[in-house]
C-alpha cells in the first residue's frame, strides 16, 4: 500500500535556525519518516477513531472535500484508508504545532488543505482522458503554485526568526564588549570569593 509523501517542506520550515520557539518546535516535531509510518500504520490497521479525526481535519482544511472522501470510501476502500492515514498524520502534526506556534500552524494547515485538493486531482488524473488530463494539469499547476507561496510564507517567518535572533546576539555581544572590564572584574571577584570561602 503506497502512502504519498507528507508535506516535507513543513519539516524544513520547522527545522531551520529560527528563534527559540521555532527551534523548540522543530526538536519536538516528528520526522517526515515518522509521519509516513504513522499514515501507513493507520491505512493498514484502519482504526475507527481515525475516520473521525480525518473527517474533523478535513472540515478544517478542505470542507468541500468531505463528500469526495465519502465517495472514496464507497468506491476504493484502500485509497480511502490511505487518505485517512494521511489526514490523521497531518492533523496530529498541526495539533502539535499549534501549541507552540499558531501562525506557522495556520500556514501548515493551509498547505495540507492544498495537498488534499492535489491528491484528489491526482486520483482523477489516473482515469482521465488526454483532454481531461490537460485540465487537471492546469489545476495542479495552480494548486502547487499556491502551495509554493505558502512554503515561501513559512520561509519568511523562519528568516524573520533568524534575523531577530541575530539582532539579539549582536546586541548582547555589544553589551558584553562595552562592559568587558566590569564583567571580567565581577568574574575574578566571584572566583576569589569562592577560593576564600571555608570548606
Amino acid at each position: 500500500m503506497h502512502v504519498p509523501r507528507l508535506g516535507l517542506i513543513v519539516m524544513l520550515a520547522l527545522s531551520g535556525g529560527g528563534g527559540a520557539a521555532a527551534r523548540s518546535a522543530a526538536q519536538e516535531m516528528p520526522s517526515p519518516q515518522a509521519l509516513q509510518l504513522q499514515a501507513q500504520r493507520i491505512a493498514q490497521e484502519r482504526p475507527r477513531e481515525a475516520e473521525a479525526a480525518a473527517r474533523a481535519f478535513l472540515h478544517l482544511v478542505a470542507q468541500d472535500r468531505v463528500d469526495a472522501l465519502d465517495s472514496l470510501k464507497a468506491g476504493a476502500i484502500d485509497a480511502y484508508w490511505v487518505e485517512v492515514g494521511q489526514l490523521v498524520a497531518q492533523f496530529d502534526l498541526v495539533q502539535n504545532l499549534v501549541r507552540r506556534d499558531s501562525v506557522r500552524a495556520g500556514l501548515v494547515a493551509k498547505m495540507f488543505g492544498v495537498e488534499v485538493y492535489a491528491r484528489g486531482l491526482q486520483r482523477a488524473y489516473r482515469g482521465a482522458s488526454a483532454a481531461q488530463q490537460q485540465q487537471l494539469r492546469a489545476q495542479l499547476l495552480t494548486l502547487i503554485g499556491r502551495h509554493f507561496d505558502l512554503e515561501d510564507q513559512l520561509r519568511a517567518l523562519e528568516v524573520a526568526d533568524i534575523e531577530r535572533r541575530l539582532t539579539e546576539v549582536r546586541a548582547e555581544t555589544l553589551r558584553r564588549q562595552q562592559k568587558r572590564a566590569e564583567l571580567v572584574q565581577w568574574a575574578v571577584d566571584d572566583i576569589i570569593r569562592d577560593a576564600t570561602r571555608p570548606q
